[in-house]
């Protein structure tokens, strides 16, 4: 007889906090995407809350599983709300909100189908699965035809309830895809937490070396905004052009031009109009390309010794 798997349980807090953390991000793309906070973003909402409620109860997996979860149901409302406003319209509220419903419920049945063999991979500290590029480009592919078919639909002038029509059934093709892939959906996400897991276990290495990166890059933009400031202050006229205007740059614009300065992003709405000024800031940005080199080699060659050390090695150059 197979070994039965004893379910466990995330710890009542920590599930509510992951519970939480994925509706809230889900919650941020709905509020984006659609036009206003109504009944469309509401049902979003518990549609979510109550998914990753039942699933992460079921399948607790790494400490990062949420993450991956989390993530995914983000992708896909994403996508598919792109598709719903591109193609779908004129589709009236309530088909959006059944179709976002569909593959998520869908996933659902197909979760609690396998059950039993997917909480033998969540409770497993290590990835299962090694065959994720072709089993999940099975599913993937027929999802993503079906999802590029959708922008046939504009083509065909239809009325809103055979657009609605449209909607309903190609999110009932959708979610049959993934009732039968369901568990391989689901080793994919328990596997990607572990894998988040080995990422941040990493940086948690290379936070002494990036923080000390920081340090000094913060140090040199404070530097040269209090240059700015003292600059235009002693000037006899503003040195600087801010929203068009020649003004005095205040204590807050001056940091807000040295950083650009130095990351050389450049938006334009602070430009020096002096040439000392304007040499002052070429300094700057060649010192920010300087510190930024140094720093990504001095963090890599960090991420290269044995457990993050710091010690030099005899012979190494």
């Amino acid at each position: 007889m197979a070994a039965q798997v004893t379910p466990a349980r995330m710890p009542y807090r920590q599930w509510i906090r992951a519970v939480i953390f994925t509706a809230f991000t889900v919650l941020l793309i709905a509020a984006g995407v659609t036009e206003s906070f109504g009944l469309l973003t509401l049902m979003v909402l518990v549609a979510v809350f109550t998914a990753a409620g039942v699933f992460l109860w079921l399948f607790p997996g790494s400490r990062f599983f949420v993450l991956s979860f989390a993530n995914s149901l983000a992708i896909y409302t994403c996508v598919y709300f792109f598709l719903a406003i591109e193609n779908f319209s004129t589709a009236e509220t309530w088909v959006f909100a059944v179709g976002y419903l569909m593959p998520i419920s869908a996933f659902l049945i197909g979760a609690w189908w396998h059950r039993s063999e997917i909480r033998r991979v969540a409770y497993a500290d290590y990835i299962v699965d090694r065959q994720h590029p072709a089993r999940i480009f099975a599913w993937l592919a027929p999802v993503s035809t079906l999802s590029a078919l959708t922008f046939f639909v504009p083509v065909f002038e239809l009325s809103p309830t055979e657009v609605g029509i449209a909607m309903v059934g190609a999110m009932a093709a959708t979610s049959i895809f993934i009732v039968v892939m369901s568990r391989t959906i689901c080793v994919f996400l328990i596997d990607t937490g572990l894998l988040f897991d080995q990422f941040f276990v990493r940086m948690l290495h290379l936070f002494a070396p990036a923080f000390a990166f920081f340090t000094l890059y913060s140090f040199n933009v404070i530097v040269f905004a209090m240059i700015y400031r003292i600059a235009d202050r002693l000037a006899d006229a503003p040195l600087f052009l801010i929203a068009g205007e020649r003004q005095a740059i205040s204590f807050v614009d001056s940091l807000y031009f040295s950083l650009i300065t130095v990351s050389t992003v450049g938006y334009g709405d602070i430009t020096p109009v002096s040439d000392a000024i304007r040499a002052v800031t070429a300094v700057e940005v060649m010192i920010g390309i300087l510190l930024f080199l140094f720093g990504f080699f001095e963090i890599m060659r960090h991420a290269r010794r044995p457990n993050g050390s710091a010690s030099v090695e005899s012979g190494e150059e």
